[in-house]
Order: C-alpha cells, then structure tokens, then sequence
C-alpha cells in the first residue's frame, strides 16, 4: 500500500513541531487567562491544528482522498438537522439508546483512528467503490429513527423538494407525491421490534438457528474500543440498487444486483469479491435514506427495493426489506420470506468502520 514519499524522519520532525506548537499554545492561553487577549492563542491554535491535518493525511492520504474530515461534519450536520442528535448531560452531542443509556457520536479521531487501523482493508475496498461515510445511531429506537424519516419526508414534501430516486445525476428532477397522513409504512412487526427482542441483527442464517444477536444484547456486550450504538460504515456513494445484469465492475469487485433471495446475499456478502462486507439492517437503512434526502432530495430505492439482510425476524421468518412505493406514495418497511425473489428486490452491503 502506498505511503508514499512521506518518509518517517519527515514525519518525526513534522510531529516535533507540533509538539512545539502545543507549548507555545499552552503558554499563549496561559497568558491569555490572565489578559483576556487570546489573539495570539487562537493563532497558534490555528497553525497547529493546520499542521496536524497535514500529518495525518501525509501517514494515511486515504483521508484526503476521501475527504474524510468533510464527510464526518457532513453526517454529523444531517444527523442535527434531522433531530437524531440531542445534547446528552456531558454536554456532548449524541443519541440516548433504548437501555436508557447515553451515547455520545464518536469522535472524528476515533473514526479516522479505526480506518488507519485497517487500513489495508478501506484501500481495496475504495478501489471497488466504497468511498460514502455513513454514520447510523444504531442504538437508539428503531420508532424513533423511522419517525424522524417519517418527518422529513413531509418537511421536504412541504417545501417542494421530494423527488423520485435518479438514475443519472442529468436526469430532470421528479416530484413525488406523499401520503401526509403516513409518510413511511411499517409492516405490524417493526412496532418495538427492537426493544421487544423480535428483530435479531447480524444473522449467520435466516432460521431459528439465526446465531444472531437482539439490540439490548449488542448494546450490552460492548468490546475495547467499540461503541455498539453507533455503527459507523463506508458504502458505495450510488444509492441504486443495479438490476439483474446491470451492475458494474468496480476495480476487482462485481457490484450486487437484484433478483437473488437474501439467502442468496447472505452467503455471498462476505466471502470472495465481497470480502470485509456485511449486511445492512433497518437503521443502516432509514440513515442512508435520511441522508441521500437531505442531500440530494430524493427518495432511495423507488426503482429497486432493498433486503437489509443485516436484520432478521425470526417468529416469522422474514427478512426486512425497504423500499419507496409511488403507488401508496410513501416509504415503505416490510418483510419477506429468506427464498423469495424479484428482479426488482436486491440488497446493499457495507464495510463496517466501527
């Protein structure tokens, strides 16, 4: 992997003159405190913080080539206009899980931190297209999330910004019609599936035997340096879904494309091409379709419907799936059975961050 022509005596001396700044800086504030002039701190703040950015993406140019830092303050802006983030009591801002718990967004560093970690990992994986930053507040109510969708949907219907999913950025815009009464139904199950127990995540099978867990037990079994209520992941930028026989090569890796069961996609995510990937589940979702309205004003999946087989109900044996209905005029959260296709159902996968 390239690290290119930043060698490490540059970088030593790159991190020296940091750590200098960082005195200067402690001692300008210091003065400042007493004067109440912080014009010279702010300065020194200023170049250091320039001077560390430099570093950074001098070890690891994966965060510029990303734009990285920008698509973090991108997703924490939709993620506080959209009224997911609240101010917890640190003072920090974030969501409140279905424990009760707190749980404050994680940090720019920690996100650039666990990238660099695998790095080998984001490098292949952005050469096959996964090159979109999507922050999802796994660990708060899955009602809630869909609410908050629900709520922008009429906020951008009210404004005459909702337009049907684009097969080409050129395409003229067209306006969808909304159910204002229900912007987004839910198939009877979604009621308090996640509190209830009755929706697992990250099945190994779609089957009594699913091996997968509920939210209230990922929320509890937290490992060293994760934060099971926040699921930060890197996806492919183009939110369509390619039709059987439509999907591209991107570098080494064939996109997914529709009419497969999720049995299907659940042995095939993963493993081969589509290795370091995983399945997404309803919140992953509701965040991407949140996200492409916010930014783009339309509606995800109205041509191609989406099994999130990151998700599994399994009393009945279904597999949740999501998509835009015109015809009801409304987003849609359903289910069907793991062996069930349609050409025009298919599935996204992600590269887990974190």
């Amino acid at each position: 992997m390239p690290r290119e022509s930043f060698s490490c005596h540059e970088a030593q001396s790159a991190l020296m003159e940091i750590k200098s700044l960082r005195t200067d800086f402690e001692q300008a504030f210091g003065d400042a405190v007493k004067t109440g002039d912080l014009v010279r701190a702010k300065e020194l703040r200023s170049v250091m913080e320039g001077k560390i950015t430099f570093l950074r993406e001098a070890v690891f140019p994966l965060e510029r080539e990303l734009g990285l830092k920008s698509q973090y303050e991108l997703q924490r802006g939709i993620l506080e206009d959209a009224f997911v983030l609240e101010r917890l009591s640190s003072g920090e801002m974030g969501i409140h899980g279905i424990d009760g718990k707190e749980y404050p967004m994680p940090s720019y560093r920690e996100v650039a931190q666990r990238m660099r970690e695998k790095r080998e990992v984001f490098v292949q994986k952005k050469e096959q297209g996964f090159i979109k930053l999507l922050i999802v507040p796994f660990g708060m109510s899955l009602d809630s999330l869909t609410q908050e969708y629900a709520n922008l949907l009429l906020k951008h219907y009210n404004e005459g910004k909702l337009f049907a999913e684009k097969q080409n950025e050129a395409d003229p815009d067209v306006p969808l019609e909304l159910n204002v009464g229900e912007p987004v139904w839910r198939w009877s199950d979604y009621a308090n599936a996640d509190v209830d127990g009755k929706l697992v995540y990250e099945p190994k099978e779609f089957s009594q035997n699913h091996g997968g867990l509920t939210k209230t037990e990922i929320l509890a079994n937290r490992k060293p340096g994760m934060v099971p209520a926040w699921r930060v992941l890197m996806v492919e930028a183009n939110p369509n879904i390619p039709r059987e026989n439509a999907g591209k090569d991107v570098g080494t890796r064939k996109q997914l494309e529709a009419n497969r069961t999720p049995n299907d996609y659940l042995r095939g995510i993963g493993k081969g091409i589509h290795d370091h990937e995983s399945g997404m589940t309803p919140e992953d979702w509701l965040a991407f379709a949140i996200t492409n309205l916010q930014e783009q004003n339309q509606a995800i999946d109205d041509d191609v419907a989406a099994y999130n087989t990151g998700g599994y109900f399994p009393a009945s044996g279904n597999v949740p799936n999501a998509y835009w209905d015109r015809g009801n005029q409304q987003a849609v959260l359903s289910g069907s059975g793991p062996t069930f296709r349609l050409d025009s159902i298919g599935a996204r996968s992600a590269v887990r961050v974190y």
